[in-house]
């Protein structure tokens, strides 16, 4: 009689078991299923001017003051005479310093060129990257002065992870709205599909003043980065927590450029 109330007792919960594992598997399909296809990745033409600069406010992981970034953006025409812009990203933050210089077309945003500069007490490396069509050209200099070259197939369509906080602002974001987009970071040659989807709406105040933004979040499979971008042109950043290292930025003065 107990092997037969034992055996009853474990296929009730086998099949308890059975019944929370398809509960869960459920609740996950039904909620990938309430979000929105992302629709094809189209920009609008850039939202900012000439000389824009964001200057942001920067709190580590556990909420302690770390650092400025600033971010500027500037006109330009490339030697086939194309508009271009120039993002410039200038970090200094507990001890290191680091500048990064990327030009994108104006059409589009697609990367022509960069150029990283890290620097701390133990030295400086840099990292060039030059975009050829289906390739980057990358040139590694490391803090003992050791340099390396390297290749690295890409998509067509890639954009340079470093630009996407700026360049996010020229989507036609709005409820719902979500796109998928090719990132290269060249100082880990590293190739991303970013899921780009507006996640909500919020008022916030920042050192800046407060401002009505779209909440957005960008999904690297696993790694998440969330912006906040003001729905009143031009849009500036108004803040954003890095998904690599868990930062937050909020922005402490903006400048809208002429």
């Amino acid at each position: 009689m107990r092997e037969v109330i034992t055996g009853i007792t474990r296929t009730r919960t086998m099949r308890s078991g059975l019944l929370v594992a398809l509960s869960v598997w459920l609740a996950a399909l039904l909620a990938a299923c309430s979000q929105p296809a992302p629709v094809a990745l189209v920009f609008n033409a850039a939202p900012w001017q000439d000389g824009e600069e964001h200057v942001f406010r920067i709190t580590d992981v556990e909420g302690k003051y770390a650092g400025t970034a600033t971010y500027t953006l500037t006109a330009g025409i490339n030697d086939q005479e194309q508009p271009v812009w120039s993002i410039r990203r200038f970090i200094e933050a507990q001890g290191d310093r680091e500048a990064i210089t990327v030009k994108v077309l104006a059409a589009g945003f697609r990367p022509q060129s960069s150029f990283m500069e890290r620097s701390n007490a133990a030295g400086i490396e840099t990292v060039d990257a030059q975009y050829n069509g289906p390739a980057v050209d990358l040139v590694l200099t490391t803090r003992a002065n050791v340099m390396t070259t390297q290749r690295v197939e890409v998509p067509s369509d890639v954009r340079e992870s470093a630009t996407l906080p700026m360049i996010v602002r020229a989507l036609p974001l709005a409820r719902n709205y979500a796109t998928r987009l090719n990132t290269f970071l060249p100082v880990a040659g590293l190739l991303n599909r970013v899921t780009v989807r507006v996640v909500g709406e919020e008022r916030l105040s920042v050192p800046a003043g407060a401002y009505d933004a779209w909440v957005v979040m960008l999904d690297e499979g696993g790694l998440t980065t969330r912006l906040w971008i003001a729905k009143e042109a031009p849009h500036p950043l108004v803040k954003y927590i890095d998904g690599r290292n868990r930062a937050t930025f909020e922005l402490e003065r903006y400048s809208p450029g002429e």
